[in-house]
């Protein structure tokens, strides 16, 4: 954990769901009342079982995820977010976010969230045409996006997102201009714009794979990228990460505390966390998240898989490909006073072929992705991998 930054973000995992949609990879499924109510009280064990890590360090953003965390009895969030307050030093401006479906977010919902201290919302809407909508496995119409997006506004809030995708089956140029102008005349303070990754083990990936999912060709999808952000552009959103665009400032603080390597505690099945240096993810069976005794550190500890300690090695990767990942890029000064190494020592061979190529730009002492870069950012990326430790000695 960088010790000049006090700053801790927790992320809260909601996994229901009404029903999984069809390019869903999510750790989501439907279930009832009575397991809800089980959950989140093991939620409340484990938020308060871990209180020791917040020592010295105050909690500016809170994000509660999912699934569909709206789905949830509004005295369900009420509890989970007095648990936070509870266990936690929570900052007065603190960034509080809940994931909500249109489909599942009546007005009165938001009234409650409000005087939990919830300040942020982000909408999954995805498309603006309901015969995409279907397409995609939603639970709601547009008609009733707006009826959501409405309530909010009428009951104050203030800082909202709206999740969008583009590059899905049937979709045109048309359509998705449809969706961006419907979207942008509501004037959300944030948009999330994705492009759709067929994963396996979904539904897409099955008619993938049978050859019966009809998605944009290459062309088409590059065509709808250039028009996303030309049009945002001109309608007041400036894009700061690669998929994400914000109005007034209003970037997603929680998201950028990720790509900057803020701590960060995950709660709940699946739920990630990045603390003091280290990774560790918890158990994704959720029989096991409820049997667990949640006591520090031995319930604690029970609950979680893949715990890697990270090497230099891997603090440098991270520093690149999520550095890369925010328009503004990486410096070679702050790469040098983290590990006193120089970014071209250590990433020269790399950084070179993509300046060359057009996909990375140098502007003085920082590095940054082209917008075409962006658009093929994973592909990028990966090219910051070190092999081992082999590349920390090998530079150029």
């Amino acid at each position: 954990m960088n010790k000049d930054n006090s700053d801790l973000e927790l992320y809260i995992h909601i996994p229901f769901c009404v029903k999984k949609c069809s390019y869903c990879d999510f750790l989501s499924f439907p279930a009832g009342a009575e397991l809800q109510e089980a959950y989140t009280e093991q939620l409340i064990r484990e938020i308060s079982a871990s209180s020791a890590y917040g020592d010295g360090l105050r909690v500016s953003s809170v994000f509660l995820g999912g699934g569909t965390p709206s789905l949830l009895e509004p005295r369900l969030i009420t509890g989970i977010m007095s648990a936070v307050r509870h266990s936690f030093c929570v900052s007065e401006d603190a960034e509080i976010t809940i994931e909500c479906n249109p489909g599942s977010t009546l007005r009165h919902k938001f009234a409650v969230y409000k005087k939990a201290g919830i300040n942020r919302l982000s909408i999954g809407l995805q498309s603006a045409e309901n015969t995409e909508l279907r397409m995609l496995g939603r639970i709601h119409s547009y008609e009733e996006f707006l009826k959501c997006y409405q309530g909010a506004r009428m009951e104050g809030f203030d800082n909202i997102n709206v999740d969008l995708i583009n590059c899905i089956p049937m979709q045109t140029m048309k359509t998705w201009r449809k969706t961006l102008r419907q979207v942008t005349m509501l004037r959300p303070e944030h948009l999330s714009v994705y492009n759709l990754i067929v994963e396996e083990g979904t539904p897409y990936y099955e008619m993938q794979q049978k050859g019966l999912l009809m998605l944009p060709d290459e062309d088409e999808q590059e065509e709808i990228d250039t028009f996303t952000r030309e049009f945002l552009s001109k309608n007041g959103y400036e894009r700061y990460e690669i998929s994400n665009y914000a109005r007034d400032g209003k970037l997603c603080r929680h998201n950028v505390g990720y790509w900057t390597e803020v701590p960060y505690l995950g709660f709940g099945i699946g739920a990630a966390s990045y603390y003091d240096g280290t990774r560790w993810s918890n158990t994704r069976d959720i029989n096991s998240y409820l049997e667990a005794e949640m006591t520090a550190p031995e319930g604690l500890c029970g609950i979680r898989n893949e715990i890697r300690r990270l090497t230099e090695a891997d603090k440098m990767e991270e520093f690149m490909f999520l550095g890369l990942r925010m328009v503004k890029g990486v410096s070679e000064t702050e790469f040098l006073q983290r590990f006193g190494r120089s970014m071209d020592n250590v990433y020269g061979r790399v950084l070179d072929k993509y300046v060359e190529n057009g996909l990375i730009i140098r502007e003085g002492y920082r590095y940054r992705l082209s917008e075409r870069g962006m658009d093929i950012s994973n592909t990028v990326l990966s090219d910051f991998l070190l092999d081992d430790q082999e590349g920390i000695s090998d530079g150029k």
